[in-house]
């Protein structure tokens, strides 16, 4: 014991020898991801049986000394206290874990299922209601728990080297209280990650929460449906008024997968590739007179007056794939049918992007001639979600169509499904900002690790993430309605919430049905996106 009782004391005296030094006591400098935490001078509170999460700290911090006092008021079901540490990004972490029979520190491997246990202290534990004073001493790769001040737990790891640290509830109605830390800031631990791209950034144009409006064939736009978008609208009354209360989303994009005979804008995996013909098939969808863009000129200008405000709404608008497989695209400028797909690749790529700068300039035109009062153009937006290096000049068409949109004074924006080819060189094809696909909600056997997946990967590429609904089947079924909700709360715990620019995948109209609908469950789907939208949703990923 007086081996343990000096090598503690050798930490102490060294902990603050190096770097620079940093100190904090009690909770005024913790961030609270729920609006419930209840915090003192001294004391900070979860009231209830769930989730939750408070952050303290930096990627920089490496070594530190903490004090806290825990009482656990109620366990729930397989509840613990849990304090994570040296966590840099979404479980890249440890975690030091306090149940009623056991105290333990575990590994995080990058996802909340994968951990490892490495040292426990088996019958050791803090009952519910019990008061019990925790100590962790961190010191390079070596740790120490100390429970009312015996050492409990000695761990060797060397995979995490610095970072903050948290206190989670799991399942559990707890308190902290007399709080301390000190430690040293490493300035030499740069993070290699870019961090999320950012709400409100000039270089997207000032894009928030974007919403992916479809004008597939066989629907149209009105401004009745346009109205729950661009605003809040409140429950509909027995007299079916329709109360505009605040605004919602800032950004639409306006796009379509198929056009009325089939052909497919995306991919020849969806149908016939889309020619000139469909093409103009597109843009005379979306500004048809009093359809689609100009129905969300009418509930800008609707939602003003209610509102008194003088917000416009920011767009975006799809530009078709050029498909590899098209050899009689039509004639665009009079020297004839385009072909892309010469043998000889310049040309099959001059003749692809000839298509694109039509099709950019034919928008353009119709937009100013359209003169929206109410709605400003803010770019373009490249359909296909991956980048096909196999087709000879592809990196170069999307280069030679974003510098081309940047000449024009426009920006373009790129949704990649998950992981997706190009994907982690966005930069290189001339996009401004793009928003990533976890496709968490299209799949049956996703779990919410996919989330952490998505996030450490838009951590480490600069990028912002797509929320995903799979229609009426959210109302309709448990499982899919889990799902959807998942992606609101990965937002809350995983930091999109607040710090990412957002893309918003519905289906069609499915959030606007919702607004409207007298099915309880579904006008709550449309309440929460728009507390998540406002940053007042704070559910924590895990609550059941």
């Amino acid at each position: 014991m007086l081996k343990l009782v000096v090598v503690a004391i050798m930490l102490l005296t060294s902990i603050v020898s190096a770097n620079e030094a940093f100190e904090f006591q009690g909770f005024d400098a913790w961030y609270l991801q729920q609006k419930d935490w209840v915090k003192t001078d001294n004391t900070l509170s979860w009231p209830h049986v769930s989730w939750a999460e408070a952050r303290l700290g930096e990627f920089q911090w490496t070594d530190y000394d903490l004090t806290f006092t825990v009482v656990p008021e109620e366990y729930g079901k397989d509840g613990e206290v849990r304090l994570y540490f040296r966590q840099t990004k979404p479980f890249h972490t440890y975690g030091l874990h306090i149940r009623e029979d056991v105290i333990f520190v575990s590994r995080f491997d990058s996802t909340v299922e994968n951990y490892r246990i490495l040292e426990q202290a088996d019958g050791v534990g803090v009952k519910q209601g019990e008061e019990a004073k925790i100590r962790l001493v961190c010191k390079e790769s070596d740790f120490y728990v100390y429970l009312n001040d015996e050492l409990i737990l000695e761990i060797y790891s060397i995979k995490y080297k610095s970072g903050g640290i948290a206190f989670w509830a799991e399942n559990t109605k707890f308190t902290v209280k007399d709080f301390s830390i000190t430690g040293v800031r490493d300035e030499t631990k740069v993070s290699t990650d870019m961090g999320f791209f950012p709400q409100n950034d000039p270089r997207s144009g000032g894009v928030n929460h974007m919403m992916l409006i479809y004008n597939n064939s066989g629907y149209n736009w009105m401004m009745i449906d346009a109205l729950p978008y661009v605003s809040y609208i409140a429950p509909l009354m027995g007299n079916y008024e329709l109360k505009v209360e605040d605004y919602f989303f800032d950004t639409f994009l306006f796009l379509a997968l198929t056009a009325p005979d089939g052909h497919a804008f995306d991919s020849p995996s969806r149908g016939t590739p889309a020619k000139k013909e469909q093409w103009q098939w597109f843009i005379d969808k979306i500004f048809h007179e009093n359809n689609q863009l100009s129905a969300f000129e009418k509930a800008y200008e609707f939602t003003n007056d209610a509102l008194g405000g003088d917000v416009k709404g920011k767009i975006f608008i799809m530009i078709p794939n050029p498909m590899v497989e098209i050899k009689d695209f039509g004639d665009v400028d009079g020297t004839g049918s385009l072909n892309f797909s010469w043998k000889d690749a310049e040309k099959a790529k001059e003749h692809r992007f000839k298509a694109v700068k039509w099709y950019i300039d034919e928008v353009l035109a119709r937009w100013e001639a359209a003169n929206y009062q109410n709605l400003e153009l803010l770019g373009f937006y490249w359909v296909e979600e991956w980048i096909h290096y196999s087709n000879p000049g592809e990196l170069e068409l999307i280069q030679m169509t974003s510098d081309y949109i940047h000449e024009l004074g426009y920006k373009h924006t790129w949704i990649p499904y998950f992981t997706s080819s190009g994907h982690n060189r966005w930069e290189e094809a001339g996009f401004d900002f793009i928003m990533h696909q976890p496709n968490h909600m299209f799949r049956a056997d996703s779990t919410i690790d996919r989330f952490v997946h998505t996030t450490n990967h838009a951590l480490k590429y600069g990028q912002g993430l797509e929320i995903e609904a799979e229609g009426n089947s959210v109302t309709r079924d448990p499982v899919k309605r889990k799902k959807f909700l998942d992606y609101l709360r990965a937002g809350v715990t995983l930091n999109w919430q607040k710090e990412a620019v957002h893309g918003y995948y519905q289906g069609v109209n499915y959030f606007g049905s919702c607004a409207i609908s007298d099915d309880p469950k579904a006008r709550e789907i449309y309440d929460l996106v728009y507390q998540y939208v406002k940053g007042i949703f704070d559910e924590p990923l895990g609550t059941k």
